[in-house]
């Protein structure tokens, strides 16, 4: 109500407001309008500056129609808060005509009212709280006072009962009572002896019972682990027997074994070294090694063995190892030689024999005496269904001499193209 109090009155200052800006418009166009007329009467006496006066007459009016139509806008703004005015006043008319005003005051009142029976009440209640820790404190201490008279009532009857049983112990005879104790006591102690001798007794044949049982029990098991154990021991004595005669016709066998084994290593040796000595007799064209031979030595016990080998070369029966004592040719020579004498010896299912460049390292007189060493082999086994020769080479001389030996007729050349494919072709000697 008072927010609606304070816009009336926010209104009615801006109405007033209004008024003095529409008065004051007022005399602006009162003196506006005099100035008019100065202006006509100046131009009337005076027709000298007539463009002149005829521009300050349009400029004049331009700023005069300005002016009337801003006065004109704040006449209609000062219509429409006139209206809102008018609302308002109504406004308060019919609320003041409701009388709510009255009921506003009758409200609080009432409000007043109200707040002063909750006091009222608030104080009512403290009262009531006030009495009734009043009443806890008479409770609890009515309780102390019960809880004093039951324990006086209490500690009469115990008193009672006391003089009881005093009367009562009054009226025995204390002598006799005393003999009675006497004899009970003497029967007690006899008895208790009785039962601690009774009870090591009863703990002695516990133990021996205990150990008796744990010696059933390893007796009972020894029975089960011992049935039949005659026939076991027999069984096992057989088995024993056997695996020492199994062992020894093994060990009969695998010393017949390695004795055969050994002479069949020995007789392979002697054929590959004969081998080994012909094909460098026929090859080699040097003077200062008279052959090459493969030596074995074995190492090791009978029952595990193994062998080691190395090459020899001979010179007037006199043996040295060819290791670091011969060049590279010679090697070469005796590397194709014990190949070709492995294979005689121990390729006679398997006659396929590959040499890759057999010509490094030779000179031209080991060559070709390795080329017409190559020629004899062919001839010689070329009967044979499973004997083929592999020689990989890029030496055209030996090539040559191969070819002119008429063992074969055309070989196989490896090259390249234009565009750097590789490309084999078969060629003929010639």
């Amino acid at each position: 109500m008072q927010l609606r109090e304070q816009e009336v009155r926010n209104q009615v200052r801006e109405k007033a407001s209004l008024e003095t800006a529409i008065r004051d418009m007022h005399q602006e166009v009162s003196t506006l309008g005099t100035r008019i007329k100065e202006l006509d009467v100046k131009i009337a006496d005076s027709q000298a500056p007539i463009k002149s006066l005829e521009l300050a007459h349009k400029e004049v009016e331009s700023e005069l129609n300005t002016k009337l139509h801003r006065a004109q806008q704040a006449s209609q703004e000062l219509n429409m808060s006139i209206d809102r005015l008018e609302e308002s006043s109504k406004t308060i008319e019919r609320y003041i005509r409701d009388k709510r005003a009255r009921k506003l005051k009758d409200c609080a009142v009432k409000i007043e009212e109200i707040e002063a029976n909750i006091q009222e009440s608030v104080i009512e209640v403290e009262n009531v709280r006030k009495a009734i820790g009043q009443i806890d404190k008479a409770l609890n201490e009515g309780s102390a006072t019960l809880s004093n008279l039951r324990d006086n009532v209490r500690i009469q009857k115990l008193l009672r009962d006391i003089a009881a049983a005093q009367a009562s112990i009054d009226s025995y005879d204390m002598e006799e009572a005393a003999r009675a104790k006497r004899n009970f006591d003497e029967k007690y102690q006899l008895e208790k002896n009785r039962e601690t001798e009774m009870q090591s007794k009863n703990a002695h044949i516990g133990g021996e019972l205990k150990s008796d049982k744990e010696q059933l029990k390893t007796l009972e098991r020894d029975l089960r682990d011992f049935k039949d154990i005659n026939k076991k021991y027999t069984d096992q004595l057989i088995k024993v027997k056997m695996s020492d005669m199994a062992n020894n016709d093994l060990e009969k066998y695998a010393k017949a074994l390695d004795n055969a084994i050994m002479k069949y290593h020995s007789m392979k040796m002697e054929e590959v070294n004969d081998t080994m000595r012909h094909l460098w007799n026929k090859t080699y064209q040097g003077t200062d090694i008279d052959g090459i031979k493969i030596r074995s030595e074995g190492e090791g016990g009978a029952s595990k063995r193994s062998y080691n080998y190395r090459v020899v070369m001979t010179k007037d029966q006199v043996e040295m190892d060819m290791r670091g004592r011969c060049s590279a040719g010679q090697k070469m020579l005796a590397s194709i030689i014990i190949r070709l004498a492995l294979s005689d010896s121990f390729g006679q299912n398997c006659g396929i024999l590959a040499l890759d460049e057999p010509t490094n390292a030779l000179d031209t007189d080991n060559i070709d005496a390795l080329a017409a060493s190559l020629v004899d082999i062919i001839n010689e086994r070329k009967s044979r269904a499973n004997f083929q020769l592999i020689i990989i080479t890029h030496d055209e001389n030996f090539l040559r001499k191969l070819g002119q030996s008429d063992v074969m007729e055309y070989y196989w050349r490896v090259s390249r193209d234009s565009r750097q494919k590789s490309v084999i072709e078969r060629q003929r000697f010639g």
